[in-house]
Formats: C-alpha cells, structure tokens, sequence
C-alpha cells in the first residue's frame, strides 16, 4: 500500500495534529507513504523523524496551476496506490492528478460543518467531490452541510492519542505561571476566528465576575481576532489570555470546566482533549458537537450566542462538583472507547485498503 498525503502546511492546528498521529501509525504498519506540503510551515517536528520523504511545493500565488504538474511529476516517480488530500486547494490541485492517472482519490477536506458555505468553497466542492473516489468527514453533521452522499461519503471521527496526557506539568506550577488564584477554573481552547465565539464567553464571564470572584477563566490561543477579544475584557483580572502554547493539555488539566463557544464545528479537537482529560465539558448545540457531547450526560449543549445560558451553567457545575466530576468520568470513558487514536487509524487502514481493492477488481 503507497499513500501520498497532500496538506497546506502542519501548522499547529488540530487537523494538521491528526494528520501527523495517522502518518505515524501508518508508517508502523509498513505502509509506504510520502507527504507534500503546500506551504513552508511545519511546527510538528516529529514529522522528520517518522522517515518518510516529504515533498516542499510552495505556490507563487493561491491558484498556481504549477503546483498541479509538480504533483503530477512526483506521482509518476512515487506512483501511489492513494492520493488523500487534507483541504480544500491541495484537493483543487490533486483531482486532475488522480483523474488523469488513474489515481484513486480519497478527499478529507471536510473538518467543519457550516450551516451555509460560502461562494468559493460550494464552487470548487462541486467539481472536486464527482472528481473523489470517497470524501471523508469528522462528522455526520460536516458531509450534510457539503451535500455529500452516502455512497460516496464517509464519517471517521477524530482520534486522540491517550499518550498525551500523561508526563503533564504539575497542576500547581501550571497555576503559579498564570497567577491563578481562585478556587475554580474554566477555560476555553481555540483559535480566535470569527468562527470561534469568545465574544460570548467573555460575556458570560463578565455576568458571573460581577457576582463572585471565585473563578479564573483561562483563554488559550491566538489569531485573528484575538486583540479584540482581549480589550473586551476590559483588563479584568480573572479574564487570562495565554496567547498560543504548546502546553495545552497541561493548562487544560487544571480546568475544572473546559468550554468551546462557537458558530459552527466539526469534531472539536479541544473538546476531545477535555474529555480525555476528564473535564465537564458546556459546548454550543449544533454540528458535530451534538455528536461528540451528550447532553446531561458529559456535559451541557447551550444554544449559539446565548450568554446568560452559558453563565447559568457554568455556575450550576461549578457548584455541583459532584454532577461536574461525573461528566468528566463519562466524557473520559467515551473517548477511551469512541474516539482514540486506535479507531481512527483503523478507520483510515480499512477505507484505504478499500478504494485500493475496488481498484484492482475493476
């Protein structure tokens, strides 16, 4: 079996984590796999040491149809059982690849699951995904919003890897960085993009600061709309921003709630990790979400911009450490059993070993 990975970059994002725990796996098994990246960003530097070559084609502008040909050139050196593309322009470049040399196309560029899409993608999904041997989704709720149908779609969820989190930080050292103080801790894992919601988080805080000041609220990340997410807060105390890290599961373990407010999602990578951490998790309603969380079960589903909601339930767990230590135990026992990094491998092996069997019966 010879795979060869498309990717934009391995940024330290949690597709491109997930990207990275599959390359690894694979090559233990003796799959024989190479990697282009499209952008010269590589921050998961395990990546050089699983030995396998990877292929640095860098555009000279968004829509390089060079890129194309280069990609053609190494197929025909490397000559792949599978080209699997993890995005939306590395499938744009590689559809014609695969089509053209009758390559079998496994498509994962669908990670979200937006109640609209917008212009550019719902274009481009219509010639690539007729073009795509199997598109695959983190969620039931992603291939709805792309329109994709069963016969060609499939749903491999995210696995985490249960490695990661052990060796963490000490949770006292973790407190003393950020000058954590209070008794309880929420916090929130994510990009700041307009698809993140901490505009409503930061309300919710507010809501709940005015009444006590028993609990910090932690914000890990960084982005686009982070300076202005942060002057929201208005230089409170208990409002921290620790800007991007690299400690995340470590900061996570001192959470006693971990929150993800947003527009729209996939399979949320920072909802895993609180989970497998065993932290309560309160998380907008809707996308892949719904599928990730039960609702009274391992944490709280809210509905989209509702502060007041958040801050209610928000109070309510912290106030009920029982109920609160109970979803973590659920939400943990639920990623050891549905979502580790074991069942997403073994998901990707078969549907590779598939397309490649479908290829020979033909």
């Amino acid at each position: 079996m010879k795979i060869l990975f498309i990717t934009d970059s391995l940024g330290r994002g949690g597709k491109e984590r997930r990207l990275v725990e599959l390359i690894k796996s694979l090559k233990k098994n003796q799959v024989d796999l190479r990697l282009i990246v499209l952008y010269d960003l590589i921050e998961f530097e395990e990546i050089y040491k699983i030995g396998i070559k990877i292929d640095k084609i860098i555009r000279s502008f968004k829509f390089d149809l060079s890129i194309s040909y280069k990609i053609f050139k190494i197929c025909s050196d490397f000559k792949p059982d599978v080209i699997n593309t993890w995005g939306l322009m590395p499938s744009i470049f590689a559809a014609p690849v695969a089509k053209f040399k009758k390559i079998k196309f496994v498509n994962s560029m669908i990670i979200n699951a937006p109640i609209k899409l917008d212009m550019k993608t719902r274009i481009f999904s219509k010639i690539i995904f007729p073009l795509s041997d199997r598109v695959v989704g983190n969620s039931c709720a992603g291939l709805r919003s792309y329109n994709i149908d069963q016969e060609r779609g499939i749903v491999i969820y995210n696995g985490y890897d249960l490695s990661r989190s052990r060796n963490l930080i000490e949770k006292s050292v973790v407190k003393n960085q950020w000058k954590v103080k209070t008794r309880y801790i929420c916090g929130m894992v994510a990009v700041f993009r307009d698809h993140k919601d901490y505009f409503t988080l930061i309300e919710a805080a507010k809501i709940i600061l005015a009444k006590r000041n028993d609990i910090s609220f932690i914000l890990v990340g960084d982005g686009p709309t982070y300076k202005e997410i942060k002057d929201m807060s208005e230089n409170m105390e208990n409002i921290i921003f620790t800007g991007r890290r690299t400690d995340v599961e470590s900061i996570i373990n001192i959470f006693d709630i971990g929150i993800l407010s947003t527009f729209t999602e996939g399979i949320s990578n920072s909802i895993l990790e609180y989970m497998a951490l065993g932290k309560a998790v309160i998380a907008t309603d809707g996308g892949g979400t719904n599928e990730l969380v039960n609702n009274n079960l391992t944490g709280y589903l809210v509905p989209k911009k509702s502060p007041v909601i958040l801050s209610e339930k928000i109070e309510f767990l912290i106030d009920n450490e029982e109920l609160r230590n109970q979803f973590g135990s659920a939400g943990q026992k639920r990623i050891n059993e549905e979502f580790n990094i074991e069942f997403m491998v073994s998901n990707y092996y078969s549907l590779f070993k598939d397309v490649i069997l479908k290829k020979q019966v033909r």
